[in-house]
């Protein structure tokens, strides 16, 4: 597996991975403003010279993954991981954990991040195990009121120095 730049062309895929708007909010949070966005509300997600998408793909060249770093203050020394999904024909085969792997080395070693954030929600336990398997660690809790519910998320983080 690799990560590359994501493009307008990868955003279909993607979007195809997410089958219901429970599933959509797990992933976006309360980002986009509307349920089911289109490839360019995606495109839109990374309008900023301080995000950085990428698209994980495997060895034939197929999109199996999608991940975004960014850089959530000034110093630019923590980067912040968001829009994590694995296609979700595919899950369960350890590549969210590959696609995280690449995406923390690349964090520490192209981006510099003295530490790595990320939230999830409760209600989203895979994912929650597959980001503790890669060494992120609880840090505290946050609630959103998502689609007129309450949801509950995790913070966690990884120290890179």
């Amino acid at each position: 597996m690799t990560l590359r730049q994501f493009t307008i062309d990868d955003a279909p895929i993607i979007l195809s991975w997410i089958k219901d708007k429970t599933a959509f909010r797990k992933w976006s949070a309360d980002r986009y403003p509307v349920y089911p966005p289109k490839p360019e509300d995606m495109v839109a997600q990374y309008e900023s010279d301080v995000i950085f998408p990428f698209t994980a793909i495997d060895d034939e060249g197929k999109v199996v993954g999608h991940i975004m770093l960014r850089y959530p203050e000034p110093t630019k020394s923590i980067i912040r991981l968001g829009f994590v999904i694995v296609d979700d024909n595919l899950r369960g085969k350890g590549l969210g954990k590959q696609m995280l792997q690449l995406a923390i080395h690349k964090a520490k070693n192209e981006f510099g991040a003295k530490k790595i954030t990320l939230g999830v929600f409760d209600n989203n336990p895979s994912a929650y195990h597959c980001y503790k398997s890669v060494g992120f660690k609880e840090t505290g809790t946050d609630s959103y009121r998502i689609d007129g519910e309450e949801w509950t998320e995790k913070e966690m983080e990884i120290n890179c120095i």
